[in-house]
């Protein structure tokens, strides 16, 4: 197996799992609760999840826009939570989000491999 292969699917599979973190985190906060207008916390969070998710789904297809898509969306993940005072959720959104968009621009520019 190639490098290249093994980061396309490496990428593949941690965005699945990326999107399936996101999946439980908004059913266990609720969807009505991220609805709710008199808090913009969670309308906020999505807002600045979106990039992460929008980039998983042209990385599958695209891996070098996508993945720098993911990059732009880890940081803003982080900005957003370091902005809240809350470093651990810092890491938990936004350092997988970084992690992948990276193996994806890897997987798109076999010259970094």
């Amino acid at each position: 197996m190639s490098a290249y292969t093994f980061y396309t699917w490496f990428s593949r599979i941690g965005g699945l799992l990326i999107i399936g973190l996101f999946t439980f985190f908004f059913i266990g906060e609720g969807t009505p609760s991220f609805m709710a207008v008199k808090t913009l916390d969670g309308l906020s969070f999505i807002a600045f999840a979106a990039p992460s998710l929008i980039g998983f789904i042209l990385a599958w297809f695209k891996p070098y826009p996508g993945g720098i898509l993911m990059i732009l969306g880890g940081v803003l993940l982080a900005c957003f939570f370091l902005w809240k005072n809350d470093i651990g959720m810092s890491f938990v959104f936004a350092f997988p989000s970084l992690m992948i968009g990276l193996t994806f621009v890897a997987a798109a520019r076999k010259s970094l491999i």
